[in-house]
């Protein structure tokens, strides 16, 4: 009888708390929010009479994300909880409302695209300076209430939830750093009726207002009825082109200050490292253009472009990471950000080491040599292995509304980087092997060419399933003409059926491999953030997600880091340091001295002329490499380095006393 009363006082606690919450404590909180929605549980909102089309749209996603999240799209009412107000098309007695509600309009009223969202006499108000400014403070809403601006592009679905609402006393106020913040769409397939539509909605959810065009030729391609309804502005050479007034007509404006990631062909946004973005973004600029071969395959990178045009200061160097998460967070749920960080932090490693468009190289001498520290070219793919076995891990835990966001935005980036790679190395090792006309008698090449063509084979079948989702929605993203996308190069044929045999005898990376360090013996490696010491007027910073090392070093001028080695034998070697590529070519000469010992000063440029042959190795290698040649005797050791110049960020080093040896990457020991 005793036990059967503590269980009836167990349920009787139990029933008065929620989730560990006491529900005196829950009604105290709920008396804190001003919640979204009426009696009837439907989220309403009240808007002036008279707005612009932008305005307009973006009530019409608003309305459909809310019925996203709470099953029931949001409507207009009078006297709503959501009082929303464009300011450049107020009534005299609308503003006088807006007034009662004692905002702090003059410090935001003369400013362009601004907002203010705030909590006043049990109401949430959004206000607008104009129309582009209240269409932003509306989707605003749908960002707090979990909606991700890629919600329709990543198929990307908002936590569930019966009521929304805000904590009492909130308020926020955001101006745009950045006058012109767009995308320059170098693809006519983007320029279809639908597509285009598509992306003008995902421009409005990122805050991004311009268009940019290589020339006033291909405005044409762009449709005028939705440029003018989403209210965005026409840019080209040093000029845009925007509606002004309330007619809207179009008037002319020249700029000078205008940053574009990337302007030159050999870079792309989808493949550029999160950290040089942050390092390229953190000055500001009249206009900032991200330009994109397709919004998809760069989501995170042009979330991070135009995160950082409207607030440059949302994120740096020290926040970067956590954006990521954050980010990862939007699309797929807290508990999967939190795990796919590592992956994705590995996933910018690897292709900063080498980008998948260039996993075809020019050059003999930046090709990966298997003959060096026990197989680099099998070591790279074998870090690739690890990664799809993580993803694929991961995968397992899915739930299956959001199998297809993990796809396009995890599983796909990884495993077409790491199928490409291994598709063009196996290549490139078959070739290296094979005599002229003794393909067909050397295993050893017929089972490096075997691995390439099942890459190939995987990759063909990746491309087909991610053309298959939603029916079939995304079928146009791919690209088939993609160079990275094509059948190796091959010293002969293999069927399939020899392609299975050869594959159980090909190169084993699990058994095969030894570890780094012990192949290394007669070098010094170091990522350059892993200094002894440092000194100088002005500390150096982290570059997170950059670089091979995956954490370059930003070094102030007249910095010094400081290192200490050992060696146990002594003699000629040839010391290489690494250094972030200058992918804009406007950092200048980036001089560093280098002083070994109690040696003279070595003083070297790390800068390679824009857009020459050096320049472009830099580029396609991720990292510039500038050698001395020096001579050592057995003993301890220091190296100095020392920024003369600004703008000077170094990766990586390494002291090799073969100093003819061939490789591609610095061997050290990845410890991110």
């Amino acid at each position: 009888m005793k036990r059967k009363i503590q269980t009836i006082t167990t349920l009787i606690i139990a029933a008065i708390t929620l989730c560990g919450t006491p529900l005196k404590t829950q009604a105290a909180e709920a008396a804190r929010q001003v919640f979204w929605t009426d009696g009837n549980s439907q989220v309403c909102y009240s808007v002036n009479a008279k707005t612009s089309d932008v305005v307009k749209i973006a009530l019409q996603l608003f309305a459909h994300d809310m019925q996203t999240v709470t099953g029931r799209a949001a409507k207009e009412k009078a006297n709503a909880p959501l009082q929303i107000f464009q300011m450049d098309q107020l009534s005299n007695k609308e503003f006088a409302i807006l007034e009662k509600y004692n905002l702090p309009i003059h410090h935001f009223i003369t400013k362009k695209e601004s907002f203010y969202i705030a909590t006043r006499n049990g109401k949430l108000i959004v206000v607008g300076s104009d129309a582009r400014g209240t269409a932003y403070g509306i989707l605003e809403l749908s960002r707090m209430a979990g909606v991700s601006p890629w919600t329709d592009w990543n198929d990307a679905k908002p936590h569930k939830q019966s009521t929304i609402g805000t904590q009492q006393g909130y308020e926020s106020l955001q101006i745009p750093d950045t006058e012109y913040r767009g995308l320059a769409l170098n693809s006519s397939r983007w320029m279809s009726s639908r597509n285009f539509s598509s992306i003008a909605r995902l421009m409005l959810r990122l805050r991004a207002n311009t268009l940019w065009q290589e020339s006033s030729h291909h405005e044409v391609l762009y449709d005028k009825a939705v440029t003018d309804s989403f209210d965005i502005i026409i840019g080209s050479g040093h000029k845009v082109l925007q509606a002004q007034g309330k007619k809207h007509k179009k008037h002319k404006h020249t700029i000078s200050d205008i940053k574009i990631l990337w302007s030159n062909p050999q870079l792309w946004l989808r493949s550029s490292a999160p950290g040089v973005i942050v390092q390229e973004m953190s000055t500001k600029h009249e206009a900032c253009i991200a330009n994109v071969y397709d919004p998809k395959s760069a989501a995170y990178q042009l979330q991070l472009v135009m995160d950082m045009a409207w607030n440059r200061k949302s994120v740096s160097a020290s926040t970067l990471t956590k954006h990521l998460q954050s980010w990862l967070s939007s699309q797929l749920g807290s508990n999967l950000g939190r795990h796919l960080l590592p992956i994705m932090k590995e996933y910018y490693r690897l292709t900063s080491i080498r980008q998948p468009e260039y996993m075809i190289m020019p050059f003999g001498n930046m090709e990966f040599h298997s003959g060096e520290f026990g197989n680099e070219l099998e070591r790279y793919l074998y870090a690739y292995d690890q990664l799809k076995a993580k993803v694929t891990g991961i995968e397992r835990s899915v739930p299956n509304e959001l199998s297809d966001t993990y796809f396009q935005l995890v599983k796909y980036p990884v495993f077409s980087a790491a199928l490409i790679a291994e598709k063009e190395l196996e290549a490139q090792e078959a070739r290296h092997i094979a005599r002229p006309g003794l393909f067909d008698k050397d295993d050893e090449a017929k089972a490096a060419a075997a691995l390439s063509l099942d890459a190939y084979q995987q990759l063909k079948a990746l491309v087909q399933h991610y053309c298959s989702i939603g029916k079939g929605k995304w079928h146009n993203i791919i690209d088939p003409n993609d160079g990275a996308l094509q059948m190796p190069q091959l010293p002969g044929r293999l069927s399939n059926e020899q392609i299975s045999q050869y594959k159980q005898e090909a190169f084993d990376r699990e058994t095969d491999l030894r570890p780094l360090r012990a192949m290394s013996n007669d070098i010094i490696a170091k990522n350059a953030y892993e200094w002894n010491s440092t000194s100088g007027k002005q500390p150096a910073t982290l570059l997170p997600l950059s670089g091979h090392s995956n954490q370059c070093v930003q070094l102030p001028k007249e910095s010094t880091l400081h290192y200490t080695f050992s060696i146990l034998k002594g003699g000629d070697a040839r010391f290489t340091l690494a250094s972030l590529p200058d992918y804009a070519g406007n950092k200048g000469n980036q001089q560093v001295s280098i002083r070994i010992d109690q040696g003279e000063p070595v003083v070297i440029s790390l800068h390679d002329d824009y857009n020459s042959s050096s320049w472009k190795s830099d580029i396609w290698r991720g990292q510039t490499l500038k050698s001395i040649f020096i001579t050592l005797e057995k003993g301890d050791h220091t190296i100095d380095i020392t920024a003369l110049d600004d703008s000077v960020i170094l990766d990586q080093w390494v002291l090799d006393f073969d100093v003819d040896r061939e490789y591609y990457a610095i061997p050290t020991v990845n410890k991110m």
